[in-house]
């Protein structure tokens, strides 16, 4: 009789783990979304406090943020690739607290779709990235944060774009590096 209570109270403490395992794997596969949610809209509230008052745009992209920088008032319309006095203060902002978020990457996207007197699209489209993200460099944020990437290329491009700035996880920033041109170029899409 004792060794039959023992074996059912076993069995009915087996089966309550059993449960309870099934509703932490199931707790844990709903884990890395809610997280990544609560990123998204914790990010999006600071980014567009931060934003406000600039002629930047911010719209959201998968698994991330994109913040639109337009050619008009931001960089020099006889040298492309140089950013206008007046658009430092806007971007150094921007700089500032992306770098101390850690929590955070940005991949600088130079945008030139135009035609140039003397340097290729693809020359200016790479410039544009080096010069917002030599402002990222001065403020510290550290080279596996931060990735630069040139596009001239792309029918749907905004003509009017210069550089965008995807402001994603730092643990998903290599992953974007990885997945190559063709996935940032339609982010860059005419909105």
């Amino acid at each position: 009789m004792l060794r039959l209570a023992l074996i059912a109270s076993l069995t009915a403490i087996l089966g309550g783990c059993a449960g309870t395992t099934t509703d932490t794997v199931d707790a844990a596969k709903t884990a890395p979304a809610k997280v990544a949610a609560n990123w998204s809209q914790d990010q999006q509230q600071k980014l567009q406090q931060l934003l406000q008052g600039t002629p930047y745009v911010l719209s959201e992209v998968s698994g991330g943020w994109l913040i639109r920088i337009d050619e008009k008032d931001t960089f020099n319309p006889h040298r492309p690739e140089l950013l206008l006095p007046a658009a430092l203060g806007n971007i150094g902002q921007i700089t500032r607290h992306l770098a101390q978020d850690h929590e955070v990457a940005v991949m600088v996207v130079g945008v030139a779709t135009g035609k140039y007197k003397l340097k290729s699209k693809e020359q200016v489209s790479e410039e544009r990235a080096q010069s917002v993200a030599s402002i990222f460099r001065l403020n510290r944020v550290p080279g596996h944060r931060l990735k630069t990437l040139g596009v001239s290329q792309g029918e749907r491009i905004d003509s009017a774009l210069a550089v965008a700035l995807l402001v994603v996880p730092e643990h998903e920033l290599h992953q974007r590096v990885a997945a190559g041109h063709g996935q940032v170029v339609a982010m860059l899409d005419r909105r």
